[in-house]
């Protein structure tokens, strides 16, 4: 896509519809990665889409601007799924990777303490075991007992309920045993302190609600998924 002025931007027709062409003109409002999502599948599904934004560019977060001979990102942005990418892609007979490519970072993050420390967190659970030896040996162990609750996070909150629509109360209250069985109704931060002491790696860890904007301190822990 070309982002048009005041980024607006009619969706053209796609290669192969999976439902008929006649169906009513749909209006996107919001063009980061959700609204632009949205606005394909409806459009694979027949739909004639408009993706409207109230920024010059489509992207959301996810775009770049230039200031001062840098470029910066707008926003923090985690690609937790990158097969819902491809997803997109496959409904109009396209491969992504044939449009673009992903490439990895390692680190992921770098932390700067107020203290001079610096902490990466790493691509592989290796190299991150190894900095957090650095820092405390005895939060190794802790760090694996984290990511294996999260892990369960993970299936259940993404999984299982990310695509479902929780627009009737009873399909909210079903969910209710697994949430309860996850212990959701702690926190981020209280998760990561049950597994993590060193009070610089407690901070590194619990950063993931900020990407949403939220506060380690009252987002709950379901948000460990990311």
């Amino acid at each position: 896509m070309t982002p048009a002025p005041s980024a607006i931007q009619d969706l053209a027709a796609p290669h192969s519809k999976t439902g008929p062409a006649d169906q009513s003109d749909v209006l996107v409002i919001g063009a980061g990665f959700g609204g632009i999502a949205a606005a394909l599948r409806m459009r694979a599904r027949g739909h004639s889409v408009t993706l409207v934004d109230r920024l010059d560019a489509i992207g959301g977060r996810a775009q770049v601007f230039e200031r001062g001979g840098f470029r910066h990102d707008a926003g923090p942005t985690v690609i937790t799924a990158p097969f819902l990418f491809d997803e997109l892609f496959e409904l109009f007979g396209e491969r992504r990777e044939d449009h673009l490519d992903f490439r990895p970072l390692d680190p992921w993050y770098r932390f700067h303490f107020h203290d001079g420390n610096q902490f990466d967190y790493r691509a592989t659970v290796k190299d991150t075991n190894a900095e957090i030896e650095r820092f405390s040996p005895s939060d190794v162990a802790g760090y694996a007992g984290l990511l294996e609750t999260s892990r369960q996070i993970f299936e259940v909150g993404f999984e299982k309920l990310a695509d479902r629509p929780f627009n009737r109360f009873m399909t909210m209250m079903a969910q209710v045993p697994s949430l309860l069985r996850l212990r959701s109704y702690h926190t981020v931060a209280s998760l990561v302190n049950r597994h993590i002491k060193h009070p610089l790696l407690r901070q590194a860890f619990s950063i993931h609600p900020l990407l949403v904007g939220g506060n380690p301190f009252t987002t709950t822990s379901i948000y460990t998924l990311i």
